[in-house]
């Protein structure tokens, strides 16, 4: 738009009419003008140009002289135009011009629209005048109001050219990118890993914008993640608008979420409290950057030391006795620095954490729940100035909530620890001690119960007691057990319960309820195995009976054996004599009654002497076996019973300390049940082995009919026998008792009906006595039905 301001041009003019001579030079001529001038050679480059044309340009008078005007017309059809009459007034006299309203770009700030005059001197050289036309001065003025209004913006806000260069930037974009900016191109700016994005930006955002996120480089180096929002000007060659928005903060919160998040679900991710808080703490220390997280907390009267580094698994150890957080961390609040530049502070806190090369610096905060300090917090850094207000900020954040989940972990630890205790306590026990819910469901189910009922306490726990486990065998029974504990409080009774496996086991049952107040809460079981007791009561039995035998046995032998010796004597001389057969076969009855009389005198005797036990030496089982075989053969072979001695693989011979006698007697009397016990004939098995505890036996197997469970307890008895009258005295298996108990041993049987039978004597090698000997009140064998002598 041409404007016209012909004062100006008219001084030009007559200032050029005024010279008159052409050599004056340039300095002259310009310094004469108040407006904008240069003087330009015949190719448009600066000769020369005042101080006003400087400030227009807003550069250096040097910078402008020796380059060409046209690199400041800004539009290029304008430059090509001022270029094409520039050339013909090179053709025409001097004083000829031409005038053109074109569009300037200072180095600086926004284009200015002037009407620029160009006057031909002499020597084809030309005077170039600038005058900022009343249109452009309204421009001018709109353009100073709407950068004002940017200025005052919070936002950074950049105006560009079309060549990408920043003409403009408001005070927030200078504090935002640096106060250089200015002259700068964006891609400058912006790191390498995003220079193709903002390209592509830039390029958009010439007919139409673009959003994008991406870190630019400050001047002092530092990276700004910002978000850039471009939009193309209006008009033709209008400068394109660049939103800043710094993300540091909203990054920064971002992150303090993403890690509090992480913290909290962390805390919660493991009802295990040595897995919940190293967790958290690794997500603390992820977000601090820190190289470990310790957390020193008291557990038991002991301080322990919880070790959390990133991708590492966590450490526990327990700090020593003498060692122990200094008692004035307990009264510090916030968080705290270490400053390990200090030798004393170093060795301090290494005494409580460990090695800490390679860190460089340290924080720590006391963590307080409800009832007071329950830990403190290290973290370490492996670099200096690694935190600031952020990450004490975030720590400070953090730091309850690690104190809070802390403190239900050692309650949960303690709580554990103290109910792992009453469980040890509780299984050391040897009697059935339970405890069952208002409802009669198991609540502890202790080691004695297990191995009395055989049911593991996993299996027991939650199912009722005497119903549903540990079932009583009078369902009735158990039911007014129960009522009346729930009435009275208190019980006492017998009661038979079966095992896992189906037994009867009786039992002398205490109860009592736990009470909450008024409310009944449940209620503990204290139950003897009567078996025990019952047993002993056998065994106070059966030594009392051993007693009487034997009494009984010392007054048969020096009452009848006498008077016995002198008929069998008496009888024997008359057989010698010539005697008619009727008298002959009457001594002869007599003699054999005596004889089997004797017999029964002689096994009297034997069983007494059995009670006392004679001298003992060193024997080899296997010798004492075959001996007594070769002793018995010729009856063997009369009832058609083959002997057979499984074969062994022993280390070495098996020597036992006892009487050799007394052992061949109780052979010879198992082999001779086993004989007995197979009436058609079959085969006798003896085997000799190695027993548990270093004790060594042999075993004596038939292939008889076995006996009736019935009379299980009573084939040891003295005088018990099955077999018919005069085949017998029913004196057999109890001596052999006796005198295996004598030596420290017993004997167990195996039998099941029409499967024969096996007794096993098991003997210790030092033939030593135990308190169970005869001596003392002895058990009967552990046996399933057997036969006896």
């Amino acid at each position: 738009m041409n404007v016209k301001r012909t004062s100006s041009f008219k001084f030009t003019g007559e200032l050029l009419r005024a010279t008159g001579e052409p050599e004056r030079p340039h300095a002259q001529i310009l310094r004469g003008l108040v407006i904008p001038s240069a003087v330009l050679d015949a190719s448009g480059i600066v000769l020369a140009a005042n101080r006003s044309m400087a400030e227009l340009l807003r550069m250096d008078r040097l910078q402008i002289e020796g380059e060409p005007l046209l690199m400041w017309i800004r539009r290029p059809n304008e430059r090509e135009a001022f270029g094409r009459e520039f050339l013909g007034l090179r053709k025409r006299a001097r004083g000829q011009a031409f005038t053109r309203d074109l569009e300037l770009a200072p180095s600086l700030g926004l284009a200015l629209r002037c009407r620029v005059r160009a006057a031909k001197l002499d020597r084809d050289e030309v005077l170039v005048t600038c005058e900022r036309s009343q249109v452009a001065d309204a421009e001018t003025e709109l353009g100073r109001a709407v950068t004002r209004a940017l200025d005052g913006l919070d936002q950074g806000v950049l105006l560009v050219d079309g060549e990408g260069r920043v003409v403009h930037a408001n005070p927030a974009a200078q504090d935002l990118l640096g106060d250089a900016i200015v002259g700068r191109g964006l891609l400058e700016l912006a790191e390498p890993a995003f220079l193709d994005q903002l390209g592509r930006g830039l390029a958009l955002s010439r007919d139409g914008s673009w959003i994008g996120e991406l870190d630019l480089k400050r001047l002092d180096g530092e990276t700004v993640p910002v978000e850039l929002s471009l939009a193309a000007g209006s008009g033709e060659g209008a400068p394109a608008v660049v939103l800043c928005r710094d993300l540091r903060e909203s990054r920064r919160r971002a992150f303090e979420v993403q890690i509090t998040g992480q913290f909290d679900r962390a805390l919660v991710s493991s009802a295990e409290p040595r897995e919940a808080i190293p967790a958290a703490c690794q997500a603390l220390a992820t977000g601090l950057g820190a190289r470990r997280v310790i957390v020193l907390t008291r557990l038991g009267g002991n301080w322990e030391r919880w070790n959390t580094a990133p991708d590492c698994s966590p450490r526990f150890s327990t700090l020593e006795s003498n060692v122990a957080p200094p008692h004035d961390w307990t009264r510090d609040v916030g968080v705290r620095p270490i400053y390990l530049e200090q030798a004393e502070a170093r060795a301090e806190l290494e005494a409580l954490t460990g090695e800490l090369h390679p860190a460089a610096e340290a924080i720590r905060v006391t963590l307080r729940a409800t009832g007071g300090v329950v830990g403190h917090l290290i973290c370490t850094f492996d670099r200096r100035s690694a935190w600031g207000d952020e990450e004490l900020g975030l720590v400070t954040q953090l730091a309850p909530q690690l104190a809070m989940g802390l403190a239900n972990g050692l309650l949960m630890l303690e709580t554990r620890a103290l109910a792992a205790y009453q469980s040890r306590v509780l299984d050391q026990t040897a009697v059935l001690l339970n405890s069952v819910d208002a409802e009669g469901r198991v609540v502890t189910w202790n080691r004695a119960s297990e191995r009395l009922v055989g049911i593991p306490s996993s299996e027991a726990k939650g199912r009722l007691f005497g119903v549903e486990i540990a079932q009583a065998k009078d369902i009735d029974h158990w039911r007014d057990m129960w009522e009346t504990l729930l009435r009275d409080g208190v019980m006492a009774r017998e009661i038979i319960l079966l095992g896992s496996d189906g037994r009867d086991i009786p039992f002398h049952l205490e109860g009592r309820v736990l009470r909450d107040g008024n409310e009944i809460r449940g209620a503990v079981f204290v139950g003897l195995d009567l078996r025990i007791r019952r047993a002993l009561e056998k065994q106070v039995l059966q030594s009392q009976k051993m007693a009487a035998v034997g009494l009984l046995a010392a007054g048969i032998a020096h009452e009848i054996n006498n008077p016995l010796s002198g008929v069998v004597g008496y009888s024997k001389l008359l057989l010698e004599r010539d005697l008619s057969p009727n008298i002959r076969e009457k001594v002869e009855r007599i003699a054999a009654s005596g004889e089997r009389c004797r017999k029964i005198v002689e096994g009297v005797l034997l069983f007494s002497r059995s009670q006392q036990g004679g001298e003992r030496t060193k024997i080899e089982l296997g010798d004492l076996v075959d001996r007594v075989v070769r002793i018995g053969e010729y009856q063997w072979k009369m009832h058609n019973v083959r002997i057979l001695r499984e074969p062994e693989r022993l280390p070495a011979p098996l020597l036992v300390m006892a009487d050799s006698d007394q052992l061949e007697q109780v052979l010879l009397n198992l082999l001779s049940n086993a004989v007995d016990a197979m009436p058609r004939g079959g085969t006798v098995r003896i085997s000799l082995g190695e027993e548990a505890d270093g004790q060594v036996g042999f075993a004596v197997s038939d292939e008889g009919q076995g006996i009736p469970e019935e009379i299980r307890d009573s084939i040891f008895d003295p005088f018990f026998s099955t077999k018919e009258i005069g085949k017998g005295t029913g004196l057999g298996l109890s001596i052999s008792y006796g005198i295996v108990r004598d030596h420290g041993g017993d004997i167990l049987l195996e039998s099941q009906p029409g499967r024969g039978t096996t007794f096993r004597v098991i003997l210790p090698r030092d033939g030593s006595v135990s308190d169970s000997s005869p001596g003392h009140a002895s058990p009967k064998p552990k046996a399933a039905p057997s036969r006896p002598s």
